[in-house]
């Protein structure tokens, strides 16, 4: 049902600003919204060669923008050269943590960190639509290991 509701919102929104319905455009459709979490373009297009279609780079990176300006899809930036998608559920938001060793991703809620937000839209004459709160950092595991490696380059005295 929701599905539906979204396929028909593209289909209008491609009609609208003049472009065409295609087999390519179903099929990405198809694979962005059959998955849960975040994908990345390269994701998306080793997805749907394995589902056979013989779909471009360039016309997944398109798609993708599509489905950005359309508003049921959104672009968050990790990192310099690094962009994840993920379908928008209205209503729900959330926050990602980034590692920026293993680019590793963790959704988060916090209701201070939105009730944060809200005061200071108020404060300064805002009305808050949205938001994005991305903390970059290392993971456990990543500051564990550099912390071992750093640990085990520095000078060490040995015993003779």
């Amino acid at each position: 049902m929701a599905l539906n509701r979204e396929r028909e919102h593209f289909f209008g929104y491609l009609r609208r600003t003049g472009h065409r319905i295609t087999a390519e455009r179903r099929v990405l459709f198809d694979e962005v919204f059959s998955r849960h979490g975040h994908l990345d373009a390269e994701q998306l297009l080793k997805a749907v060669h394995k589902r056979g279609a013989k779909i471009s780079r360039a016309t997944v990176y398109r798609n993708l923008d599509l489905l950005v300006e359309a508003g049921l899809v959104r672009r968050y930036r990790l990192g310099q050269n690094r962009f994840l998608y993920e379908h928008v559920h209205p209503g729900q938001t959330h926050d990602h943590l980034v590692c920026r060793n293993c680019d590793r991703v963790v959704e988060f809620v916090s209701p201070g960190i939105a009730a944060l937000q809200a005061e200071i839209c108020k404060a300064h004459g805002f009305d808050p639509a949205d938001h994005h709160l991305t903390i970059s950092s290392l993971c456990n595991e990543c500051a564990g290991r550099e912390k071992r490696s750093s640990g085990s380059s520095g000078t060490r005295s040995r015993k003779r």
